[in-house]
């Protein structure tokens, strides 16, 4: 906790920080908003030309609702993890700050565990939230006047934005800061992020088709791509040694 409180608070007087963190939401917001809504509201007026009651129509986009909701969340959370967390510890190895970190008490579990926590905590909130903002505002915005009512996320989705997508996430993030510890090559951080983004959510797509988007066929999907990273996560953590962080750092 003393690992996550320095980072955090040396996050905060960042003003990059700030300033990408802008940048991403209003990003996203309009984008999401918008994309969100043209999306869904085809498929409604498509349903409702089709003679379709409001409540079947409802019915209807209530999975495609709610598959949305799940890969928004995760999106958000990788996007705030890029712009605005993931650097931090890039920059502690350029500045030659990391090796006295090492001479502390602490493990090295301990260190990889405090840096994580320090990423995955902060772009866990602001991903949850931006995520159920925009579904929100494209529901009161472009759903809502279209059929008379909101058009929420179904029960299986909640369980696999609460639940399922952040576990893949702090694997995500556990995963990443392995990769900074050992990398000799900091410039390679961002590639091998957007890399493991790309397999995750063609992991995801690959995983909703095959089980038919069943209603709870996203929480199947989202735990197994967690299990999947879960072991590639602890493999990583194992080659964390002190050599490979002292000699990357020199690299």
């Amino acid at each position: 906790m003393v690992i996550v409180k320095k980072d955090l608070w040396e996050t905060l007087r960042t003003g990059a920080f700030y300033t990408y963190m802008a940048l991403a939401v209003a990003i996203m917001v309009v984008v999401g908003v918008r994309a969100l809504g043209g999306v869904i509201g085809g498929q409604i007026d498509t349903l409702l030309e089709q003679g379709l009651a409001p409540a079947e129509v409802v019915s209807a986009i209530e999975p495609v609702m709610g598959t949305i909701l799940v890969m928004l969340s995760l999106q958000f959370m990788m996007l705030f993890c890029l712009f605005g967390n993931a650097h931090n510890l890039t920059m502690e190895k350029t500045k030659r700050s990391l090796e006295s970190l090492l001479c502390t008490p602490l493990s090295l579990k301990q260190i990889h565990l405090g840096k994580s926590l320090a990423v995955f905590l902060p772009c866990l909130v602001l991903g949850l939230s931006l995520a159920f903002a925009t579904v929100a505002g494209a529901n009161q915005l472009l759903l809502a006047p279209q059929v008379g009512q909101s058009v929420m996320p179904g029960a299986a989705s909640l369980v696999a934005t609460l639940g399922a997508v952040p576990l893949i996430f702090f694997f995500f993030v556990t995963m990443l800061v392995a990769l900074q510890l050992i990398i000799t090559r900091i410039q390679w951080i961002n590639a091998v992020l957007a890399g493991l983004l790309a397999v995750i959510i063609v992991a995801l797509n690959y995983g909703l088709f095959g089980l038919g988007f069943a209603p709870w066929s996203i929480v199947y999907a989202s735990l197994a791509v967690a299990a999947v990273m879960a072991l590639a996560a602890v493999f990583l953590s194992r080659l964390i040694t002190k050599e490979r962080i002292v000699l990357s750092s020199k690299g």
